[in-house]
């Protein structure tokens, strides 16, 4: 007598549950998470699609909440890490937490934009990055770099990256999430951080930056396009304004600095964007600061630095790093037709 046919899948052994696997991503994210996560991508492993989208959707929602200029306030007795770009370069990411600690309530950073591109590990940090943000919302604030764009990851490797992980959805997700991103930050109302420099027009104020529809690609929000030239534009030493070789902005010397912290009442501008063979330089007569967090960046010498401000009055001490080792991996983007973007 033949046996009957059995539909549907096996029985389950009593006693035997199936493991969760420690990837998929809880509701709230938590610091064993995104320590999980960190070992996870060092070791050069990926993220189930589902785990990718997880992450990218949970963000989203944080960061829309989020204004355009965030308000941070260093109480007295507390610091704040300001990092610059990072370009995809995960592995020195590691190693300046490794320096500094991770980010944590107790230690908080901000991240000045361009995380990815021309490296071979942007997800990685960008992955890193959000989670980081999920575990700790009020502590880990990330602004938006020119980079962080549809323009420019088409061109310097993002793009390329994420599809050959992923696919060309979670790209998708990836640029909804940039364009919710927050695009400036004033700390104690002293010092401002963005990502590129200042505006074509001299008398630009804070609440002008706050009704920018920041929601969308840059160049594309209307107007004077405040939000594109905020991540582009560069200072030169030379007084006045010139326009910019990039594809937004300008660049705008010592007194233009000077007239947008009198207009706003604040005392510095903490900016990125550009490499600087100290990983720093203090310029504009001590009121403007470049921040360049990429060392060796595109097989140049340069060092990298992080900034720890401290205290109401935001004592500033730069701390300096050099490359480590990274693992070989697939270049997205061609070396020799990169521009200087």
């Amino acid at each position: 007598m033949s046996r009957p046919v059995r539909h549907g899948p096996p029985p389950r052994r009593q006693g035997v549950q199936s493991r969760a696997d420690p990837l998929d991503v809880p509701n709230p994210v938590t610091p064993t998470y995104c320590n999980t996560l960190i070992e996870h991508l060092q070791n050069q492993k990926r993220l189930k699609i589902s785990q990718v989208n997880a992450i990218l959707s949970q963000t989203r929602k944080v960061l829309e909440a989020q204004p355009n200029i965030l308000e941070i306030n260093v109480p007295e007795g507390k610091e704040i890490t300001i990092i610059g770009d990072t370009h995809g370069q995960y592995y020195d990411v590691l190693n300046l937490f490794q320096l500094n600690g991770l980010p944590s309530d107790e230690n908080p950073y901000l991240v000045n934009g361009d995380w990815v591109d021309r490296g071979s590990f942007g997800t990685e940090i960008a992955l890193v990055f959000f989670a980081l943000k999920l575990a700790y919302p009020k502590s880990m604030h990330l602004l938006r770099g020119n980079h962080e764009s549809a323009m420019c990851t088409k061109e310097y490797g993002f793009k390329a990256e994420v599809e050959d992980k992923y696919n060309t959805a979670v790209y998708q997700n990836f640029l909804y999430i940039f364009n919710a991103l927050p695009i400036c930050t004033v700390i104690n109302r002293r010092i401002f951080v963005c990502h590129g420099g200042l505006f074509t027009r001299t008398n630009v104020r804070l609440d002008e930056i706050r009704r920018v529809n920041r929601f969308t690609e840059p160049g594309e929000e209307g107007g004077e396009v405040l939000m594109a030239q905020m991540l582009w534009s560069d200072p030169m030493e030379t007084p006045g304004q010139r326009q910019s070789m990039r594809p937004y902005g300008c660049s705008f010397g010592p007194n233009v600095t000077d007239e947008f912290l009198e207009k706003n009442g604040l005392q510095m501008i903490i900016r990125s964007h550009e490499v600087r063979q100290q990983g720093y330089s203090v310029e504009h007569g001590g009121k403007l600061i470049t921040l360049f967090s990429a060392p060796s960046y595109m097989g140049d010498t340069n060092k990298a630095a992080y900034l720890r401000l401290s205290g109401t009055n935001l004592e500033i001490r730069p701390f300096q790093y050099t490359a480590v080792p990274s693992p070989s991996a697939k270049l997205y983007y061609d070396q020799n037709s990169c521009k200087a973007m």
